[in-house]
Formats: structure tokens, sequence, C-alpha cells
């Protein structure tokens, strides 16, 4: 699989697009035969591969019968047929027909010539109104005559269809917030396969097979702990679980480097994700097997289908690394190898793929000549969205230098943390041989009322831990003082995530960037 997409990545380079979409497509073929031996498991235990595809298959056949317990006052009542394309094709002829004989001279329209103008144009509005057809007993998440989300943005509501994609999915493609070229195909549905219900090891386990600086998926929820290692999540993209009682989909795109974790229930439904092979921006998009809906992983926003309208609620996930994890929560699970997909977990299949000078995204997925030049493409940054909608950007090489940063965005004090000794998953072919790239963490720097101002603990060889100079109190990366006057207290945690700069611009045009990198005009952002 490794020389596969090296294989691709040289052929893209060198030859260009078309090329290698055919590799692509190729690899997705070999990538979806390659399972047809191996288990994917039942939750909480390993099921097989067959049985998985025949849920799939089942969760596909029910999609007209999937409803959102939470909006069932906008079910589609609409029951009228569609206009026969034979008779579309026919009417033209006809008034051909009849404007071959009229005669020459302007005459005065008759009560019946009025009548049939009008009767035409009651037809051409009444196939407008059907022009979005949907299988009865469908339900949206919005109602049929909404024109907006309530975030504001405009809703599409056409006919129109993929060519090349999608033909013989359950998706309704024509209720949607973009327009469908916006969208790239870079495998078959289902090719980079979701993870459903994993095996868990202990941290004990977990460090036979791990060294402490292997960067996982952190995630907390109601006290349950649990660690996702990248290096499994780089191959599977999505894992369904539940944790601390609450559903999740755990997300992680290689090629905007995002992990971003979601609650997967809305109202009482839960949604199960899978990987569409599609990308937009070079960011995955899911969908979801309910309603077969597609869904924007880097904001969490229904895009495409009946669910048009909905956006999941996003839990705390960031990158820490395996020795973080077990000094703060020895007791944490960490997802285990042992996936029922045959992987070569510790390999990365997009070698190079953030080199600082060189990396960045593929040019067959995203257009490399809009990128921002307010950042280098592959330069990682801290990614926050306020409360109000608002961007920024924290850059990563200024966090290196300077380990803490307190800002006002927003409306919210924020202190940003940066520790070193994470390994990045997307350098070496090998990731034990790949640099070092650190972990960040965000949490407002007010608590109970009392700002506090952090600094590095110059008492700590290690650079793992940060002293508010108001009560000495250490902290760690998770936000938890460890030691004196505020030991045992919690940091509020604010939601961010480590995109490339490429992908977090392009879906954040004009976000903010603090950033001690030079910028053309020869100023620095602050």
């Amino acid at each position: 699989m490794l020389d596969a997409m090296t294989i691709i990545r040289n052929l893209a380079r060198a030859v260009g697009a078309t090329v290698c979409l055919v590799v692509v497509a190729a690899l997705a073929v070999a990538s979806c035969s390659d399972g047809t031996d191996q288990s994917v498991q039942d939750q909480p235990a390993a099921a097989s591969e067959q049985q998985v595809q025949q849920e799939q298959q089942s969760a596909d056949q029910s999609v007209a019968r999937q409803s959102s317990p939470q909006e069932q006052s906008a079910q589609a009542n609409q029951s009228a047929d569609e206009p026969s394309p034979q008779s579309e094709q026919q009417q033209p002829r006809q008034h051909e027909q009849s404007a071959q004989d009229e005669p020459t001279e302007p005459t005065e329209r008759t009560d019946s010539d009025q009548s049939a103008v009008a009767s035409a144009q009651d037809q051409e509005s009444e196939q407008e109104e059907q022009v979005v057809s949907l299988p009865v007993g469908t339900v949206t998440f919005l109602p049929l005559e909404a024109t907006e989300t309530a975030e504001g943005i405009p809703i599409i509501r056409d006919g129109e269809v993929p060519q090349y994609f999608g033909l013989d999915w359950g998706t309704i493609w024509g209720i949607r917030l973009i327009e469908l070229d916006e969208l790239s195909q870079g495998a078959g549905r289902d090719a980079i396969p979701a993870i459903n219900g994993p095996r868990y090891w202990t941290l004990e386990e977990a460090s036979q097979v791990y060294t402490d600086n292997v960067p996982l998926v952190y995630v907390n929820v109601n006290g349950d702990v649990r660690g996702f290692p990248l290096e499994i999540l780089t191959w599977h993209e999505i894992v369904n679980d539940t944790v601390g009682g609450v559903p999740v989909a755990i997300t992680y795109c290689p090629l905007c480097n995002t992990a971003i974790a979601f609650e997967a229930q809305i109202g009482e439904e839960v949604y199960v994700f899978g990987v569409s092979g599609l990308l937009r921006n070079s960011d995955l998009v899911m969908y979801d097997r309910n309603t077969e809906s597609l869904w924007q992983q880097s904001s969490g926003r229904a895009i495409v289908g009946t669910m048009v309208g909905a956006r999941l609620r996003y839990v705390p996930a960031p990158v820490v690394t395996v020795g973080q994890l077990r000094s703060a929560f020895p007791d944490a699970l960490v997802m285990s190898r042992d996936t029922g997909w045959y992987r070569a977990y510790g390999q990365n299949p997009y070698q190079g793929y953030d080199n600082p000078e060189y990396g960045g995204p593929y040019g067959f997925f995203f257009d490399r000549d809009s990128i921002d030049e307010r950042l280098p493409p592959a330069e990682r940054v801290v990614s926050i969205e306020g409360p109000s909608g608002a961007a920024i950007a924290y850059a990563w090489s200024t966090l290196e230098q300077e380990m803490v940063v307190h800002d006002r965005f927003d409306g919210l004090d924020l202190v940003v943390f940066w520790t070193p000794g994470a390994l990045s998953i997307l350098d070496s072919g090998i990731m034990r041989d790949s640099r070092e790239i650190g972990t960040t963490a965000v949490f407002e720097s007010k608590l109970d009322g009392q700002m506090l101002t952090f600094i590095v603990n110059s008492a700590d060889d290690s650079r793992q831990t940060f002293v508010d100079q108001e009560t000495g109190t250490v902290w760690d990366i998770f936000g938890r003082g460890i030691e004196g006057e505020l030991a045992g207290s919690q940091l509020t945690r604010v939601i961010h995530s480590d995109h490339f700069w490429f992908a977090w611009q392009a879906f954040h045009p004009d976000t903010e960037v603090v950033s001690l990198i030079p910028r053309a005009d020869g100023a620095d952002d602050s």
C-alpha cells in the first residue's frame, strides 16, 4: 500500500492529474478487494467484513424509511409525477409548427391564444417547482420551503446530479449548500474503510507497541478517556464508537492534517459515518449511512442531501502523545491495531506530505495558485472558530518559538500552549523515523473570574508544563493544575484543530493570522 501511494504521488507530480486519477481508481479497487479476507469488529467485538458490508447494504436500503424525530414536521408530501421527457420534447415542435402556420403580418391574439400561453406558463412553473424529486416518505432536516440554513447559508435546490460519481447512491443531490463541481473524487466510497466499535488496549499494552512520542487523538467524554493513534486513523479516517455514553465520530483527514471529533447523535437519531471518497478543498467528505447525506469534515456541516441545515456538535479532540496521556490518565484506553483490516500501521502512505518547503496539497485535489501567501501551504496552524463564527490561525512556527501565546479573540481571553515531543505522522515513510513537531492546546486564561498569565515552567527540563504567575500553580498540556495553589483545577478548553494552512484558509479566507513570519510587505502579524 505504501509503495502504491508513493507511485501515485510521483505520477501526479510528473505526469499530471489525469494519469494519477486512473491509478487512484485502480488503487481504490485494490483497496476494496484486499479486505475481502479480513474481518471487521462487531461492537464491541470483531465481526467479519462481510457482515459490515451487509449492514451497510441494509442501511442503504432503508434510506427512504429514515427520519429525524427532531424534524417530523418537515416531511415531504410530494406525490406529483414528473413531466414526461417525451412531452417536453414534443412541446417545442408544436410551438415551431404553430409559428410556421401563423400569417407573416402581425395579428391580434385571440382569447384562445392567450389561454394557451397562460397554460404553458403555468405548466413551466409547475415543472420548476417539481425539479427536486424526493422519494415518498423522505424526511428533510429543514422544511422544503427553507431557502437558507440557520447560519444564513443559501440552500441550492435543483435537479442537478453528478456526472462521474455517486450515480447509484441514495444521496439527494438536489438539496445542497455547494456546487457539485466543488467535489472531486479521490477514491471509491468506503474504499477507505471506517472502523465501527474498535477494540482497545490498556496503556500498558499500548506501551509495548508505541513509544512515548507517538501521536494520538485524545477524547475525554464524561471521564471516559480514549486515545486514537494517528497511525491507524491515517488508514481509516473515521471511527464510530460510544465514549462516556455518547455516540461519537472520531475523524482525521491526512490531506488537511485535521483531527476532529463530533457527537454523532442528532435528536434521537444516531448517525453512523463512512468515507465517501470525495474531497472538497482537499478535505474529507463524510457520508452518513442513515440518509447518505454528505458532510464536510472540517466543519461538521451537512453539505448535500436531506440533512442539509444540520451541523454536528464538536467534541474536544486535541492531538497528544502516548507519554502525555499516560502521565495524566494512566487508566485511559488506546485503540488497538486489531482493527479487522490488514493495513501497514506505522507506515505513512503520504511520505513527505508535510515537508515545509515543497509539501502541501496535491494539485489535482486543490488549486495551489489560490493559496493565501501569508503562510507556507504546509505550515501547521492552531485554528479556532469563535462563537460568532470569526476565525483565527496561530502559526505553528510561532508557537514553537514562544511555547505560550496569550490573546483575546472574539470575546475570549485565550492561552495557546505548545509542547515538544510528538512525531509527525506525515513526514517519513516510517513513522518512528519522522521529525518531531510537538503538540498544542488552547484554553481560556480566566479561571473562576481570575485572569492568569502563563509562562513555561523553567523547572521542567522536559518542557511539558507551564506556570501561572499569579499563583505559581503548575499546569500540564491538558489544562490540569497539577501542583501548587490551584492543584486539582481544570482550565476551560477552547475547541481547536491543527490544520495545514492551505486547508484552513480555503474554508476561512478572512481568517486572522498570528505569526512571527515576515509578510511580503515586510510587516509582521501580531
